[in-house]
């Protein structure tokens, strides 16, 4: 079975160079578009159109972690625009240490990896007041917890979108919300050029430091950032190897956590769940998309052999709902693999399980921290060569005890032998608890935080040369990538275009409108509205 899956990642590194090399001509014409507007003096139009070359470069990756022309386009708009209208006279000597800290987000929601941090870094630093701004957060409601979060530590929350204007406008007044903090951290998507452009002068500015969310994306945010706080070992190497980022400007910066406390032993959430209390439980949670069918082979077939071998072993996999390629697996282990679609009551199944199974070819690293802060030894299959340790699901909290595996048959073997030794699955499940508080929860993290305010202060301010070319990387990790984010690929060019013409001047909206039109039929007409007046009137009126 590994030879076959060999196979198919060789094809899936043959093929992805072939895409990458025709996403990178889409990238670059893009790119050469929003030059060609700044070069008219029509910053707004190149801002649009930087917008767009950064979420195509998201959707199809296009052999590059950063681009320092794109950047190029956004620093100098930022610098023809806003930096002239710096007022020197307000400026103040930069503190020890930050006491006001200035969050800049896309936007927030009650879920997600990125929401979480944020939410628990305001709730968890409490000897500072913190403020967020957020570029596009219209016309989603702000959840109570953050407005709450905010207010406890005496900040205040801005929606840039919800006012006149356009991104340009939006980031002059992120630039003037920023004048009297004494940092800013960035947590905003890939392609948020809001910040670039506002931060594009880096006089008068306090220390920048950008949360890696997205390590195995292409982002925005290089040319303005003092600090990379990487969430991981594997995308602070990325960052100095592929983004360019200086080693005294790296950071690590663990995924914070809520502490995770039981309210059910093991037996009891079997009980509740109607499973034999003897049972072995595995469990696996991740979106449907991480578990990738290969050659036939699905993340149930996989684990077959062992249910075969030991009766009382059940898995139970959170995520995928259906799947009609899982059956045979099913019906082979007579019923004994489980599968439910997303949700959110996921705690009684952390307590329930003996051992947990990361997905495959994709992983979940939440999940293993979650998992693992309940006490659960944690085992992940890891197809790819070093060169692609980005794709693996290191964090530091799992680091030394994480169980990793390159193939079917090793990771059969390790989980025989978890199944068979109760002794073995406690002794791992309870350093692995130990490690994941100490590092992602409490005082452990705030102390690699206060080390990455003090570094952010410390350091001098960043300069950048952005004066060369875009160089494409065909091999690992990149030539995987389009394949580990399949349901990207169907996203068009015209999509995106559609997605973002609210954002363009009048004429460049109409002259896109007419396009579109031509080319697929009769374009709704609401496509025509600027994007403040859409958010502000017409969604309004709709409902």
């Amino acid at each position: 079975m590994e030879k076959i899956a060999n196979n198919t990642l060789s094809f899936w590194q043959e093929e992805g160079s072939r895409l990458i090399q025709q996403n990178f001509e889409e990238f670059h014409s893009l790119v050469t578009q929003a030059k060609g507007y700044l070069r008219r003096g029509n910053y707004e139009a190149a801002a649009v159109y930087a917008d767009i070359a950064a979420f195509y470069a998201i959707c199809k990756h296009s052999g590059l972690f950063v681009s320092r022309e794109l950047e190029e386009v956004l620093l100098t708009i930022g610098r023809k625009v806003i930096g002239k209208s710096v007022d020197h006279s307000q400026s103040k000597p930069c503190p020890d240490s930050p006491k006001h800290v200035l969050h800049v987000a896309t936007y927030v929601a009650n879920i997600g990896g990125h929401s979480r941090m944020l939410l628990r870094w305001i709730q968890q630093d409490t000897e500072r007041s913190h403020s967020l701004v957020l570029t596009q957060q219209a016309p989603k409601e702000i959840p109570k917890i953050f407005k709450d979060a905010v207010s406890d530590r005496q900040g205040e929350i801005y929606v840039l979108n919800e006012s006149i204007g356009s991104l340009i406008s939006w980031a002059k007044q992120l630039r003037e919300y920023a004048a009297s903090t004494d940092v800013i951290v960035l947590h905003t998507l890939c392609d948020d050029v809001i910040p670039t452009i506002a931060f594009a002068n880096k006089e008068q500015l306090p220390p920048i430091i950008f949360v890696n969310n997205a390590d195995t994306y292409l982002w925005l945010g290089a040319s303005i950032t003092d600090v990379v706080a990487n969430l991981r070992e594997s995308g602070m190497r990325l960052s100095q190897a592929r983004r360019g980022i200086e080693e005294k400007r790296n950071a690590l910066l663990p995924i914070i956590l809520s502490p995770i406390h039981r309210t059910l032993s093991r037996t009891e959430a079997k009980r509740e769940l109607g499973i034999a209390e003897d049972s072995i439980l595995l469990l696996s949670i991740a979106r449907t998309a991480k578990y990738q069918t290969i050659d036939g082979i699905s993340f149930a077939d996989a684990h077959v052999p062992l249910l075969e071998k030991y009766k009382q072993v059940i898995l139970i996999v959170i995520g995928p709902g259906n799947s009609e390629d899982w059956s045979a697996a099913i019906q082979q282990t007579n019923g004994r693999i489980k599968i439910f679609g997303e949700r959110e009551d996921t705690a009684v199944f952390y307590q329930a399980a003996d051992i947990y199974v990361d997905s495959f070819p994709m992983t979940s690293i939440t999940s293993m921290l979650e998992a693992g802060s309940y006490g659960t030894p944690l085992i992940s299959r890891h197809y790819f060569s070093p060169k692609s340790d980005i794709l693996g699901g290191d964090a530091p909290g799992l680091t030394g005890n994480l169980i990793y595996v390159s193939d079917l048959n090793e990771y059969n073997q390790v989980l025989s032998n978890l199944v068979e030794d109760e002794e073995l699955r406690l002794n791992l499940g309870e350093k692995t608890n130990k490690k994941i508080v100490k590092t992602h929860t409490g005082n452990g993290w705030y102390k690699n935080l206060e080390q990455v305010y003090q570094r952010a202060m410390d350091l001098p301010k960043l300069t950048v040369n952005t004066s060369f070319k875009d160089q494409i990387c065909l091999g690992e990790p990149d030539s995987l990538l389009p394949y580990f984010y399949p349901e990207n690929q169907h996203i068009d060019l015209d999509g995106m275009i559609q997605g973002h013409i609210r954002l363009m001047p009048f004429n460049e909206r109409l002259q896109s409108w007419v396009k579109l039109t031509r080319k697929h039929g009769f374009s709704r007409l609401s496509l025509l509205l600027p994007e403040w007046f859409y958010l502000r009137y017409y969604l309004r009126l709709r409902t």
